[in-house]
């Protein structure tokens, strides 16, 4: 009769993959986020109309990956932000796809089989900020080191093969240093002569490569972005500095004095309004 429950359980959960990763999800974000109404006994989340249909909305999944797309990049340890890159940037791609954590937890047995074992009306709760890092860290570890994903190999070609449309449009550290490498690389480059057909008098017509290098485009991105931090203040510029350097907005928080990360929060999204009007400002 147990085993009939069980499998009968498991099935009401099948079609809700990610309910393990909101349980992962610490308080402080869940607050913040608005994720902390959802149902902490899953059997209500699986059974109730109400939850399946906020489940299943795109506000509320759009929410839940961008929760754990920010907790998650945080513990893999690449240098810089989550807001420094685009979606473009494969790392940030990965960190995003749902689908992907929900199946490398369930290699750990933290999937809907596991919330299905559970007693009927029995919470889970919150976990403190603390116990998630710890959790981030082990998910951290399978995602470089999962021989099916093989992500530090492809995190070796993402690094040797940047491109312009990996960085967002907020001013970092590893955007210019992006740039300078970049703009380094090609005056550099010999551009080699393209045979491409015979003018008029039968000699060969010689095209080179469309590329010119720009050896002030690393100086002029440069100007640009020091305009820009000058607009700040003293603090918003450390805050992006520490920003770049990878620690949590909590972390920044208590180096600057603040209350709690909310007060960091704050100033970023002013900052990165600033950014956009000056963007404008300046065609």
């Amino acid at each position: 009769m147990e085993h009939y429950i069980y499998e009968h359980r498991k099935r009401m959960f099948a079609g809700l993959h990610f309910l393990p990763i909101i349980y992962l999800i610490p308080d402080e974000i869940a607050e913040t986020k608005r994720l902390a109404d959802f149902p902490r006994d899953p059997y209500i989340a699986a059974t109730e109309d109400k939850w399946w249909e906020v489940y299943h909305s795109k506000k509320f999944q759009s929410t839940l990956m961008e929760s754990w797309a920010w907790m998650m990049w945080q513990h893999i340890g690449i240098k810089g932000g989550i807001d420094n890159y685009s979606v473009n940037h494969p790392i940030v791609r990965m960190v995003y796809d749902l689908g992907m954590w929900a199946w490398l937890l369930s290699e750990v047995e933290i999937n809907t089989d596991m919330l299905a074992g559970l007693p009927h009306g029995e919470e889970i709760l919150f976990l403190t900020m603390e116990k998630s890092a710890e959790y981030c860290d082990l998910f951290a570890n399978l995602f470089w080191n999962h021989p099916m994903l093989k992500m530090r190999e492809v995190w070796e070609i993402v690094k040797t093969h940047p491109a312009h449309d990996d960085y967002s449009n907020m001013p970092s550290h590893a955007k210019m240093d992006f740039h300078r490498r970049y703009y380094h690389t090609r005056a550099k480059t010999k551009v080699e002569p393209i045979v491409s057909g015979y003018g008029e008098d039968g000699e060969e017509e010689v095209v080179y490569a469309p590329y010119t290098p720009n050896e002030f485009a690393d100086v002029e991105f440069r100007i640009w972005i020091e305009d820009f931090l000058k607009k700040l203040t003293g603090k918003d510029r450390r805050i992006l500095k520490l920003l770049e350097e990878g620690y949590t907005q909590e972390e920044i928080g208590g180096m600057l004095g603040y209350a709690n990360h909310s007060g960091v929060a704050k100033r970023v999204k002013f900052i990165r309004q600033a950014f956009i009007k000056f963007r404008k400002e300046q065609g």
